[in-house]
């Protein structure tokens, strides 16, 4: 197994490296051929209007602002083209589909007829601030962590997501390294690979929140897949995911060891196995600026396909989350400041595995708030999150949002167990920090309130949106 291991990390390291250098040298071909652009002389050309424009053949797409993000790239994602008829409709879809990106925090469209009568389609853009290194410290169900990690969202000006990060949950150190390119050479494949090296600690409750047992999981972890879009609102993908759990009592308290040993719990065994993985999703979710529209469906399946000898080896799972967001959402009878924004994720879950660590756990950092971290576990599980974010203050640079939410939640071992009286529910209310001029951050501080099974509180912090 140590050689199949040391196999599937070297082609997933040869898999990353020929993404990179690809990507890098088809940019710099790009850079080395493309002619110097020549800043148009405007001064002389008429302005009209999307309707007068509508039907005739546009001569040039025009970018200027974007200082990082290559112009190819830009018109990778418009539906308008060059010596094709102009349309009001094809300009609505472009210009959501680059405020979709989040990597621009402006986009103005003017329609020119040069000194020929031809249609010229200017796109200015300001840029956001996209490569961003990040130190946090935070809490959340019974849970402290430290993270020190670089996170860019365009990087080398090509929309390719990298992320490093290295962080400590209650002393227990983890890597995660993620690559993303969206569009593989402008087509409709995106391609993403995640590595990671866990080493987390796991708690298994009873009803009464009393630890069971105890567990350390050191995972390896492989993912690499790809989605084929087939419509904007219609992706399917298929990949392989490789999972080495070596479970022991490393790094676990002395006091939950001591547990274990009183209640003569043992631990997990520990397992190794490549998936199959295939992928679907449906639906889109539209962005501009503060607000979110839309309604997006993700369902992803692994399967090992009975091809190991071991039992413990083998499984299939099935994770499927909706995520919803309507902007300026309204009571109707209570009016609400604009740009609030309603938003609700939601997940179910399903394994064959026997082995505990191959299981899911629900519940305090980034499932439901305000309880344990990973309280509730089992085969099947299911959580839902509704928030809404009520802004107070709305300038060029800064957002301030107040935010109300309440989470749901349960695992168990069989379908019907995962919806009974234990089940989780926490409401609660927060506030989030959003620098406009930086992609994708959100400083969150939540409190949230314990309602069923029990009455308790906790804190939650981090870096993003809980979603």
């Amino acid at each position: 197994m140590l050689i199949f291991k040391k196999k599937v990390i070297s082609f997933y390291l040869f898999i990353t490296i020929c993404e990179l250098l690809l990507s890098c040298t088809f940019y710099s071909i790009n850079s080395c051929f493309a002619q110097e652009s020549n800043e148009l002389d405007i001064k002389n050309y008429t302005i009209i209007t999307p309707k007068v424009a509508e039907g005739m053949i546009i001569a040039d797409l025009d970018f200027q602002g974007n200082f990082r993000t290559s112009d190819d790239v830009i018109e990778n994602n418009l539906e308008l083209e060059e010596n094709e008829a102009f349309t009001s409709e094809k300009l609505r879809v472009s210009m959501q589909n680059l405020k979709n990106l989040q990597v621009f925090s402006k986009i103005d469209v003017t329609l020119y007829l040069d000194d020929k009568n031809r249609l010229i389609v200017r796109f200015e853009i300001e840029e956001k601030w996209t490569l961003l290194p990040y130190f946090l410290a935070g809490s959340g169900g019974g849970t402290s962590y430290l993270v020190l990690g670089l996170y860019e969202t365009n990087f080398i000006g090509r929309l390719y997501t990298f992320n490093f990060t290295y962080g400590c949950k209650n002393n227990n150190c983890s890597t995660f390294v993620y690559f993303r390119n969206p569009s593989v050479l402008g087509s409709a494949f995106n391609i993403v690979s995640y590595l990671t090296k866990e080493h987390n600690v796991f708690h298994v409750y009873n009803h009464d929140r009393d630890i069971l047992g105890t567990f350390s999981n050191q995972r390896d972890m492989i993912n690499l897949f790809t989605d084929l879009k087939i419509t904007p609102s219609f992706f399917i993908g298929l990949g392989f995911l490789y999972l080495n759990n070596y479970i022991s009592e490393e790094g676990i308290a002395a006091s939950d060891s001591e547990n274990n040993k009183n209640r003569k719990y043992n631990v997990p065994a520990s397992t190794s196995s490549l998936a199959l993985e295939t992928r679907l999703t449906l639906g889109k979710i539209n962005y501009d600026g503060l607000k979110s529209d839309g309604l997006s469906y993700v369902t992803i399946i692994d399967s090992t396909l009975q091809g190991y000898p071991s039992k413990e080896d083998n499984y299939t799972s099935v994770n499927s989350t909706l995520l919803y967001y309507k902007s300026n959402f309204d009571f109707g009878i209570i009016p609400l400041p604009k740009y609030t924004v309603f938003a609700m994720r939601s997940n179910i879950s399903a394994t064959s595995s026997d082995v505990t660590s191959q299981q899911f756990f629900v519940g305090g950092l980034d499932k439901l708030r305000g309880f344990y971290d990973g309280e509730f576990s089992g085969k099947y599980s299911w959580f839902s999150n509704f928030e809404l974010r009520v802004p107070s203050l709305v300038t060029e640079y800064i957002a301030l949002q107040h935010a109300f939410f309440s989470d749901v939640g349960y695992a168990a071992d069989t379908f019907p167990g995962i919806f009974n009286k234990f089940t989780g529910v926490s409401v609660g209310t927060g506030i989030r920090i959003l620098p406009l001029k930086i992609n994708r951050v959100a400083l969150r501080f939540d409190y949230a309130y314990t309602l069923n099974p029990f009455n308790t509180f906790g804190f939650n912090f981090g870096l993003l949106q809980f979603f």
